[in-house]
């Protein structure tokens, strides 16, 4: 029910007729005085590196660059579309730091009325230690300026200023391999096993189902010697047991993938109408950059194939 809305919104076919066309989005960070660029791999869930090998989120920062075109905007309000004629949209990012559980809205830099159309350009700097882990950034339509008046057949219109009638994109940028950290809680006991995993009775994993410890945990008991030391997991340092590490969170992930139903799993492995940081979204990030393709014929390939993308993805973490 979260996402339930009772006035129109975005929607695909809404935005390919207002014309719209857009830039990537460009990163770099300020090195003795210079911008240096980023090279940046993925899609919804992206990486930077730094060809230099200098970068580092914490300490340098991040900047970022877009440029969003509508040919139309016009064709986004009155009766068929998402604000009334007299209102006036806006265009604005919002960023949000899962780590450090902050956000914030970023309003463009420019903004061009050329012909009819629209172009805005945004660019905004992180300083260092702003942000930290992972950095989600999406694009959104609001209602800059309420109509003063509203004609008869727009009255199923939101007509309120500030609200959000619309995400175009989302991307969630990765510092830290944001789909291994895991809700971990660390434990002692000598009546406990090493290891196990606690799943809430979900109602959503697609959309209203987090990847956090309201949903899942997974349980490491220090109780043991070769116990992972969970403070380790997902930092790019070294690993205390790696090799049990790896079978735990395969494990971990073969036993949310077997807790999905038919359907979920379909929508998860396509994409379909998920939330990025929702069980289904974290694991579909997970299947997107696997470097070999999982194998979904069986319980124990799917299993095996697992367990070798996860150790291909922990070592990769390590050596940046």
């Amino acid at each position: 029910m979260n996402n339930l809305l009772f006035y129109p919104t975005l929607t695909k076919d809404l935005l390919e007729a207002s014309g719209f066309t857009e830039e990537d989005f460009s990163f770099s960070y300020v090195y003795n005085g210079n911008s240096i660029p980023l090279e940046k791999t993925g899609t919804s869930l992206i990486k930077l590196k730094d060809p230099l090998e200098i970068w580092d989120i914490e300490s340098e920062g991040l900047t970022f660059e877009k440029t969003i075109n509508f040919a139309y905007p016009d064709l986004l309000k009155g009766k068929n579309g998402i604000a009334c004629k007299n209102a006036e949209l806006g265009i604005c990012i919002s960023w949000t730091n899962k780590k450090l559980t902050q956000t914030g809205i970023i309003i463009p830099i420019l903004e061009m009325n050329t012909s009819g159309g629209i172009t805005c350009m945004f660019r905004h700097s992180f300083e260092p230690n702003s942000v930290s882990g992972d950095l989600e950034l999406s694009i959104l339509l609001y209602i800059k300026t309420k109509a003063e008046k509203v004609f008869a057949d727009e009255l199923d219109l939101i007509n309120e200023t500030g609200i959000f009638v619309g995400n175009i994109e989302t991307i969630v940028i990765d510092f830290n391999e944001l789909y291994m950290e895991f809700p971990i809680e660390e434990c002692k006991s000598d009546k406990e096993p090493l290891w196990w995993v606690e799943f809430s009775a979900w109602e959503d994993p697609k959309t209203i189902d987090m990847f956090t410890k309201d949903s899942i945990c997974l349980y490491l008991n220090s109780y043991y010697a070769d116990c992972p030391v969970p403070s380790t997991i997902g930092t790019g340092t070294s690993i205390k047991n790696f090799d049990l590490l790896v079978d735990i969170l395969s494990q971990t992930y073969f036993l949310i993938i077997k807790n999905l139903s038919e359907d979920d799993l379909k929508a998860t492995i396509q994409n379909i109408g998920i939330n990025d940081n929702s069980i289904c979204g974290v694991i579909h990030k997970f299947i997107e950059d696997c470097s070999e393709e999982l194998h979904w014929e069986s319980s124990e390939k799917l299993l095996k194939s697992i367990q070798i993308n996860m150790r291909a993805k922990l070592m990769e973490g390590m050596q940046e």
